[in-house]
């Protein structure tokens, strides 16, 4: 047979290894994390509420407060939630962190029309943005959400460029609380993988993280126990120099 396409010579020499394959499943208990109980088919039942806290995941490894079922921006006060969507089916996870559902609140959602979500995915948040979705919540809504946030992953490379507004610095943590975002600004090859990245948190401060729980205060200027207002004039760098205008305008 005819060699079709240059020669090329192989020096490298096949070695042997041994690949162990164990299904995911638990044995007993220990392996749910003691947060759950192991059932006769391998999979964790995990406990829904002890001392506030419900388990989730393939091993009841996350934790979710019942404080943290809703949370809050800093910035504009904004409102995410793991509440069901309409149908009621209960609580939504991707790569077993919650899902949660913009309930309003930001400036740069238009709370009557628009929908957006907070995905875990290949150790990220990512903020989905769907602009025209809100007429959809409903039992109308459910292919649309299974579609496009239960089938969502870091590497879709169609849903990152059309939908994908914020991002997270990389987390294992259960929750977006104590994550700092970033919205995502110019794209292309100048920019890195996730485009040119502007800091949500106040002050563009490092470590201080964009959301929190229901069960913490905001420590703006002033008296850490006053429970200030975020609309108020303590703005954040980002929004001062007009750079809300030049992404978001």
């Amino acid at each position: 047979e005819e060699v079709q396409g240059p020669w090329q010579v192989w020096a490298g020499v096949i070695g042997k290894t041994d690949v162990d394959i164990t299904c995911n499943e638990c044995n007993d208990n220990a392996d749910c994390n003691l947060n759950g109980e192991c059932k006769k088919d391998g999979k964790c039942e995990c406990y829904d509420d002890v001392e506030g806290v419900q388990f989730i995941g393939q091993h009841c490894e996350v934790r979710l407060k019942d404080d943290c079922r809703t949370i809050y921006g800093e910035e504009f006060n904004d409102t995410w939630s793991v509440v069901p969507v309409g149908w009621g089916k209960g609580l939504f996870q991707e790569y077993d962190r919650p899902v949660y559902v913009y309930q309003g609140g930001s400036p740069l959602v238009d709370d009557d029309n628009d929908a957006a979500f907070l995905i875990y995915s290949g150790d990220r948040w990512f903020g989905l943005y769907q602009p025209g979705w809100q007429f959809l919540f409903g039992e109308t809504f459910e292919p649309f959400f299974k579609a496009s946030v239960m089938n969502y992953h870091a590497f879709w490379d169609r849903a990152y460029n059309s939908g994908t507004w914020i991002v997270s610095d990389p987390t294992t943590g259960d929750t977006p609380v104590g994550v700092d975002f970033y919205y995502i600004g110019e794209r292309g090859n100048q920019f890195g993988p996730y485009g040119a990245l502007y800091p949500l948190q106040l002050n563009n401060q490092t470590g201080r993280g964009y959301f929190r729980c229901n069960d913490t205060n905001p420590y703006l200027y002033g008296d850490p126990f006053q429970n200030m207002n975020i609309t108020g004039p303590g703005r954040r760098m980002l929004h001062t120099e007009g750079m809300f205008d030049n992404f978001f305008g």
